[in-house]
Formats: structure tokens, sequence, C-alpha cells
């Protein structure tokens, strides 16, 4: 069983599959005695009918010849006795599988209005068949009649029941009210005669990182590799296979880091016997990392967050210390699909998976979780919230108290009677790219969400991390910090060749701080929508070496006064904490004014600022003992002048390396 577990067409199939069935219980069940006709030739026709579906179950069998067959004497039996109850029951079953749903719909709410108490269940195929051809009413209808048989109500299926019934009226008011949304399939080469689905964003969309299913001889449904595609004029790139990943068993549902240096992925295949392998369920999470000649290290198990069920379809948050995922539980087939979500610890380790609350896991299925760049729009696919059928797809907004709100279904005509699953969101919050069947073929899809289902639009800064001799830095990580509420947003690890890439939402004002093993710390601002599309920016760090020193661009004073103003906080707290990490490095905190007013009291102002600094960082964890505090007053100007701007640069703190032990 692949990635897929072929749920994405568990919905387009399940009708075809219980005429299937319904076929086979008949053929053992129903004598001819039993038969609701009273014609000979007519029950004669039906059994010729039931003759050709058994023989085209047969191995090897002339399927299309014998299922013609089989739909002939169908039609024959019913021209013979128009009221014959089994015949139009199979056929409303093929009629449905051949997609004619009205004319499906209408045979089953023929055969039920008289021998509804016969086949009860048969009424959740009238809703179905009423549900394909857009018909809430039907939908109504065909549940109300199924309550009303006797012993229903009291009966197992009246939670599904009623989940028929919200979906109506969902239904009803997304018929009511459509979405703007042209769902257009991707061109050549990307979308072939193969199943491409599952698509994950590549450099904020400028590319697309897709599970294709392979044909190859030795599957007989083929294999699910992994493809990347890139954005170019005019269309899109030849996709490659991701060579170093990609093997025999299914790899799929990837996403991958900002950069492109890092890709979470799913590989499934047998179990490793105990001891002999990490591999522990059905589908399991791996990761891998990009190699200094640019190809693949070999993928490492996720032990830590793999069970021996089926864990599938990972998303990474933008500060990479946050991963959501889908897990399975039950047999192939039959599998109850959750999200969940872990995070790193202090060790680098995931923690404990925990279920996402039931606001958004329900008793039916989620799958394919997608937290959007901006860090606040998490998307799903489910079949358990009200919708159009089959799998929706949904999205929930992160609230100011840390929870999820309630989700949204995305509506019609994005959502269908079908399975819609998949979906990621670029960079802009509005253009999707999602899985969708048409006609038996799974292709990438595109297309434009609604304004209230978008998320907030992102830039993104890139570049390498260098030393000041220029060589790039490969150990070193940019990260953004909210300026309001001093949350770690994002995190870029830099790869072999010191390049970096993180998000930046549009609408908020970032702390950013670039550090690295043997260099003294850096910090810069990005003031809320200052940053459109892609901006490179390459950050330079000094060694950590006596005597060099930083600004520290995001600590903010009361005007004349020693009181840090809020804002300074985020940035301070990541200094303690860098200072943390290295306890053998030692500082002296300097206070700087501009050249406004006595140069006595701008030297005692600039001291006791300094040391409300060292203060602040003693308090967040720092040591006191690797920590000094001096006042400069105006004497150490950073630019010369007296213009506005060249006094806002004089006024700064500093951090400056007495001595690295």
């Amino acid at each position: 069983m692949g990635e897929m577990d072929k749920l994405m067409r568990q919905t387009a199939v399940q009708w075809g599959l219980t005429l299937l069935f319904a076929m086979t219980s008949l053929m053992l069940l129903a004598q001819p005695a039993g038969l609701h006709t009273e014609s000979k030739k007519a029950a004669k026709a039906y059994r010729k009918a039931m003759d050709s579906a058994k023989a085209s179950l047969a191995p090897g069998a002339d399927r299309t010849t014998l299922e013609a067959e089989f739909e002939s004497e169908l039609m024959k039996a019913l021209d013979l006795d128009p009221e014959f109850a089994e015949a139009e029951r199979m056929l409303a079953a093929l009629r449905f599988q051949q997609g004619a749903y009205e004319e499906a719909r209408d045979r089953h709410a023929h055969v039920l209005e008289r021998h509804g108490a016969r086949w009860i269940r048969d009424h959740f195929g009238w809703s179905e068949a009423a549900r394909h051809a857009l018909d809430p009413e039907g939908m109504m209808d065909a549940m109300n009649a199924m309550r009303a048989v006797p012993g229903v109500l009291e009966g197992p299926d009246t939670t599904r029941i009623l989940r028929m019934l919200a979906d109506a009226a969902f239904m009803r008011e997304a018929l009511a009210h459509p979405k703007d949304c042209d769902v257009d399939r991707l061109p050549p080469p990307v979308s072939t005669g193969e199943d491409e689905y599952f698509p994950g964003l590549w450099l904020a969309g400028d590319g697309l990182i897709f599970t294709r299913r392979v044909i190859d001889a030795r599957w007989q449904q083929g294999q699910e590799d992994l493809f990347v595609a890139h954005k170019e004029e005019g269309g899109w790139s030849i996709p490659q296979p991701l060579y170093g990943l990609n093997t025999l068993d299914n790899e799929g549902a990837a996403s991958l880091s900002g950069q492109g240096a890092s890709l979470c992925f799913t590989m499934c295949r047998e179990a490793d016997p105990p001891g002999q392998g990490a591999h522990k369920g059905s589908c399991d999470l791996y990761a891998a990392r990009r190699t200094s000649g640019g190809n693949w290290g070999r993928p490492v198990n996720l032990e830590g967050l793999n069970t021996s069920g089926w864990e599938s379809q990972p998303c990474l948050s933008p500060d990479g210390r946050t991963i959501h995922f889908t897990r399975g539980r039950g047999r192939p087939g039959n599998r109850q699909h959750d999200l969940f979500v872990a995070e790193l610890d202090e060790t680098g380790r995931w923690g404990r998976a925990v279920r996402l609350p039931e606001t958004i896991n329900t008793p039916g299925q989620e799958m394919r979780p997608f937290l959007h760049p901006d860090g606040r729009h998490l998307y799903f696919a489910s079949d358990g919230h009200p919708g159009m059928g089959g799998l929706d797809l949904f999205v929930c907004t992160l609230q100011k108290d840390g929870t999820w709100g309630e989700p949204l279904n995305l509506g019609w005509p994005l959502n269908t009677p079908d399975d819609e699953s998949g979906l990621v969101v670029s960079s802009d919050g509005r253009t999707g790219y999602l899985s969708r069947e048409v006609e038996g073929q799974l292709d990438l899809h595109v297309f434009q969400l609604s304004e209230e289902g978008a998320a907030d639009p992102t830039g993104s800064m890139e570049g390498q991390l260098l030393s000041t001799d220029g060589t790039a830095i490969s150990l070193g990580r940019v990260s953004l910090i909210d300026a309001m509420t001093g949350a770690a947003f994002a995190s870029g690890q830099c790869d072999l060749s010191g390049a970096y890439h993180v998000p930046v939402p549009l609408d908020r004002t970032f702390v950013v701080q670039a550090e690295a093993p043997g260099h003294l710390l850096r910090s810069d601002r990005i003031e809320g929508g200052t940053l459109e599309g892609r901006t490179r920016r390459d950050i330079e760090l000094q060694p950590l070496d006596v005597e060099a020193e930083v600004v520290l661009r995001n600590v903010f004073f009361e005007s004349g006064s020693a009181q840090l103003e809020p804002s300074s906080y985020p940035e301070l707290r990541q200094v303690a904490g860098w200072l943390v990490r290295n306890p053998g490095v030692h500082l002296e905190v300097g206070g700087h004014t501009d050249d406004v007013g006595p140069a006595s009291d701008n030297r005692a102002l600039s001291l006791a600022r300094a040391q409300s600094v060292v203060s602040f960082l003693t308090v967040s964890g720092a040591d006191p003992v690797q920590l000094g505090a001096a006042g400069f007053g105006q004497d150490r100007p950073a630019v010369q002048g007296q213009t506005e701007e060249a006094r806002r640069q004089n006024r700064r703190t500093s951090l400056r390396v007495v001595s690295v032990d």
C-alpha cells in the first residue's frame, strides 16, 4: 500500500464496489422465488445479468463485454417489468458507477419508496447519488425516508444519517453562494498520463515538489516517487526525480525547507523486523539534507514520531521546530486518520506527537495538513466536517490565545462531492495547488483562494551568511522574532554554501538575529510591509575576537530615560540566550547618545542605559560574570553630522567582546 493509501479515491469508487458486493450477495442469497417480479422472462434476464456479473469477476475475463451484457440484460428485465425492484436496484448502482447520478438517484428513490424496509442501507446510495447530482434536497429526502423506516432511529446508523443531513444543509448553502474560483489542471510536463498528487512548495512557490505514481513492471499498481518542477517563463520545467531519495519503495508527500536544504517526506514499505532497522510501520516519516554536491544525503527515520501504524504527509513550520502530520490507525482500507503535531525539544529531538483538538479532528478522516508560511493558517482535508462530500478542504486560523479557530470549509466549486486533498498555498496567500481526480486521472491543479480562505501574504528574505573575510558560514542560523510578542517565528539553517531562506509575513515587524559558532551574533530589524517578494540580504558576522563589536538595533529607551521600552525585550532575550550558549564570552555593553545636551549628562544617561541592559540580560538568564557596562555618551559617534538621521544612528547600544575563554 502506497502513501496515498487509496483514500483519495475512496468516495469515487465506493458505490462501484457496492455494486459488485451487491451483485455477489444477490447471486448467493436472492433465489428466483424471492424476486419482486411476476414475469418469468424478466427473472430470466435478471439471472443472465447476474451470470455476466459473476463471470466478469474471474481472472482474465473480458470485462468490457461482460459488463455490457450485464447492463443489457438488466435493461431487458426492466423493459419486461418496470417495477422489478432487484433489477432496478442493480441498475441504480451501475448508473452511479457510470456517473449518471440523476438517473441513479431517481432509480434508488423508485425502489426504496416501495421496498425501503427491505434494503434499508440502500438509502445511503440514494443520498450519495443525490449528492453527486448536486441535489441537497434529494439527500434530505433519502435520509428522511430512511429515518421513517421502523427501528432505524434505534439502530446503528443514526450518526451517519445526521452527517448526511448536515452535508445536505451545507451543500444547499454552498450552492446558493458559490466562491469565485477557477481550478485549472497544471499543464504538461507537470501533468502526465500517470497520477500526480500531494504537491509541496519549493522556495516560496517558485517550484513544486510532488508525488508521482510511476508505472513499473515489478509493481502491478506502480510505485510512488518524488519529483520536483520549477517555474519557468511561460510554464514549468520538466519534472526531475529526487535522485538519492527515490527507491523501489514508495516515497511521497514531501515538505521542503525554505532554502531547499532539508526535506521531510514519507516512505512506505514493510516494517523492519525488531532490532534490524528503524522502519516501524507501513509508512514512516523521514528527513534528509542536501549535500555539498547538490545531492541528497541518506534519509534518517524520525523514530520519535513513527509508530507501527501509518505516519505520513508531514509539514514543517516556518521555524522548522514544529511538524504537523497525518497518523493512521487500523488496517489498510479501514484506517482512522487524524492530524498530529510535535515539537523539537532542547536536544534537537522530536517530542511526543499530540493529536490536534476535536475542533479539527473528527470521527471521520482528517489528512494532509499544511501550515502556511505566515504561521497563522492551517489547511487540511476532512470528510468529518459538514461539506460537499468526500474529502473537503478546510482552513483554521490561529487565535490570539494560541488555539486554532473553527474550521472554515473553502466552499463550492473548489470542494465537490468527490475528494479534494493535498492543498498547499503559496507565499502570496492566494495561489493554491491541490490534488484532484478527473475521469480517473489524478493531477495537480492551481486556483486562487477566496478572500475569506486566503492566508496572509508573505515575502522572503534570503542570502548568504558570511564572515568578514567573505567566506561562507555553513553552520549558521538566521531567525525571525516577532518584535511585539517576542515569539520565535521562523528559523533558517544555512546550507553548506552559507545560503539561508526565511519567510517574512508582511503585516508584522520582526527582529532578525544571525549567529554561527565562533562568531559574534548580529541583529537587524524588518519593519512590517517593507519587503516585497524574495529579497536578498547577505549578512556579515564578525569572528568572535577581542574588540569585535556589534550594535543592537532593536533596543529602545524612553526619551531622556534609562527605562527600556517593551519593544526591546524580544532582542535582549535572544542575546541572553546566546550568552547562555556561549559561557566563555565576556561582553561590554556600551551606551551611546547623540550630541544634544551637556556631555556629562549624556555620559551619565548612557551608563544608566547600559546598566539597564545588563540587568535585563542577567534577569533573563545570562551570567553576570559575562557582562560589564560602560557609558560613552556622545564621545564615540557612529557617524558624523548633526542631522536627525545622524543623531538617530548615534543613539545606540553596542556589545563589545572583552575576552573569550
